[in-house]
């Protein structure tokens, strides 16, 4: 994405939800401070604890989210995908980053500096307003998060979660609905706050009761209404 033209990143912000209903002279503001950065598989676009001065647009690809204990264990707070701003919570608050992102797959984002972005934020008030919504929704997740994993066992979390993310990225399959989101079993581990060799004992005995399969790495959902009944009909 090196070399966009203005009417590109134009075009690129105005399919942001965060800035529906926009004019695009209304983001003209943006248009000259966007930047790109592009990011290879599995590599890291800023750590926790470093200086939060930019904001973030997802433009493709997807990211994850993640805090690493001492010990040296993942818990993974979101994916993110196109369209989705992240780095917002340390750039508001002059803090530094509060979780580490990581690219899932080769990703291409936005970037756009603290100062540019805040003046922005103060000329377009109902940005603002989302944003806070933004906000909101994320530690509506994290909170969520937390009490799945002090309060759920194991197959209803991952239900829950293998539910909301087929909302995302589930694609139809001749065996159901394929999730078209290449994760290792670690990787779903930390989503849901346990052990590869829990999340692969798990799918086995799915995959012996013909509710899912792994398909090259996907997981293929068979029957989703019953995975929604061991979640509980309780999707986030």
């Amino acid at each position: 994405m090196a070399g966009l033209s203005d009417d590109q990143k134009r075009s690129l912000l105005a399919n942001v939800p965060l800035f529906n209903g926009l004019a695009p002279v209304e983001l003209d503001a943006l248009v000259p401070v966007a930047r790109t950065v592009v990011l290879k598989k599995r590599e890291e676009l800023f750590h926790k604890g470093d200086e939060g001065a930019q904001v973030y647009i997802v433009i493709s690809g997807r990211l994850k989210a993640l805090t690493t204990s001492d010990e040296g264990d993942d818990v993974v707070f979101s994916i993110l995908g196109p369209g989705e701003v992240l780095g917002e919570i340390a750039l508001l608050g002059a803090s530094p980053r509060t979780a580490t992102v990581t690219s899932i797959d080769p990703s291409e984002l936005l970037i756009i500096d603290r100062r540019d972005f805040l003046s922005f934020l103060r000329s377009h008030p109902d940005v603002s307003i989302k944003l806070l919504d933004v906000l909101a929704q994320r530690m509506k997740r994290v909170s969520e998060l937390v009490e799945d994993t002090l309060f759920l066992n194991l197959p209803l979390r991952l239900a829950k979660k293998l539910c909301s993310l087929s909302s995302q990225y589930g694609e139809p399959h001749e065996k159901g609905l394929r999730l078209d989101l290449k994760l290792s079993q670690e990787e779903w581990g930390d989503l849901v706050g346990t052990t590869r060799e829990s999340i692969n004992k798990q799918l086995r005995a799915w995959t012996e009761e013909g509710l899912v399969t792994i398909d090259h790495g996907y997981i293929v959902i068979h029957d989703r209404k019953e995975l929604e009944k061991l979640a509980g009909a309780v999707v986030y």
